[in-house]
């Protein structure tokens, strides 16, 4: 004869024990108070014994009963306690992260490797959207975005990824005759950003450009391109797009020294010829967030970026 006790049946005793009443247990786990009596009914078949007296102002436990609660009663709580241990180390082992898209597809997918070999059970979930600095997320565990630095950056839970430095790019194969290749390729602009060409030129323009930092004239070509504001621009809203665009010979970028790094060293990007690199007073920052200060995952990759 199988013996095996539903555990719904136990559920229902052990809260209606509990409670002295069928109606609250059933109140409790949301069910109605005639299949909370049901199964009462059938667990005392079961057991071949009354559980309750059943009284007219309410609910008495059997000396039975009351022995049979006394360990229902542990299991019950056992069992409850093995379940929220168990989603929380679910919760913990699931990782969100919030992330500017071209740091994601340039950057990010490199530096989550050994994070990835360490912790393979890990849960990852990487989304995209426009970054809004003073904009905090409300589910993600780590924020990655490009913001103005500032003298208070850096705190306990925010740190500076990176510090770019701008200068343009364009396809290896069309380095060699940069000088020429600037006379016919538009400049590719990327949205978004507070520093783009118009910056780099204005600073440009401000500092002394002569043969020793510009032996070709191509920045000087370049600063006079963009005011001249040709139809044939590019403009994109990412810099992972205005990067492959610049390696397939479509145009010339402003690189990042931060995204900048993978084109240029696969070959497939090249620096326009001369020297003129300009610091921008932007950067990647990341940010442990409030849910992610709670989360053991987020914490050890916030340490390990």
């Amino acid at each position: 004869m199988n013996h095996q006790t539903p555990l719904n049946w136990l559920r229902s005793f052990e809260a209606a024990a509990r409670h002295n009443s069928f109606t609250r247990a059933a109140a409790e786990l949301n069910l109605t108070q005639a299949a909370i009596s049901k199964q009462i009914k059938s667990l005392e078949s079961q057991l071949n014994c009354q559980l309750f007296k059943r009284q007219a102002h309410g609910l008495t436990l059997t000396e039975q009963g009351r022995r049979y609660w006394l360990d229902t009663h542990k299991l019950v709580e056992q069992l409850d306690k093995v379940t929220a241990q168990f989603h929380k180390r679910q919760q913990r082992q699931r990782l969100h992260i919030r992330c500017n898209i071209s740091y994601s597809l340039l950057v990010l997918g490199q530096k989550l490797l050994p994070f990835r070999t360490q912790y393979p059970e890990a849960e990852i979930e990487l989304t995209h959207d426009i970054w809004e600095p003073e904009k905090r997320s409300d589910n993600a565990h780590i924020e990655i975005g490009y913001q103005l630095i500032s003298d208070d950056l850096n705190d306990e839970y925010t740190r500076l990824l990176s510090h770019d430095k701008l200068f343009p790019i364009m396809a290896a194969d069309l380095a060699d005759e940069a000088d020429e290749a600037v006379d016919t390729l538009p400049l590719i602009h990327v949205s978004g950003y507070y520093r783009e060409w118009r910056w780099w030129c204005e600073q440009l323009e401000q500092q002394t450009v002569d043969k020793t930092t510009d032996p070709k004239g191509i920045h000087s070509k370049l600063v006079a391109v963009y005011r001249q504001q040709p139809k044939n621009a590019i403009h994109v809203d990412n810099s992972a797009m205005a990067y492959e665009m610049a390696a397939q010979g479509l145009g010339i970028a402003l690189g990042r020294s931060c995204l900048a790094q993978k084109g240029l060293q696969d070959g497939s990007l090249k620096r326009v010829d001369g020297y003129c690199e300009l610091t921008a007073p932007e950067g990647f920052v990341i940010r442990l967030t409030q849910a992610g200060q709670h989360n053991g995952l987020a914490e050890k990759l916030f340490a390990l970026l």
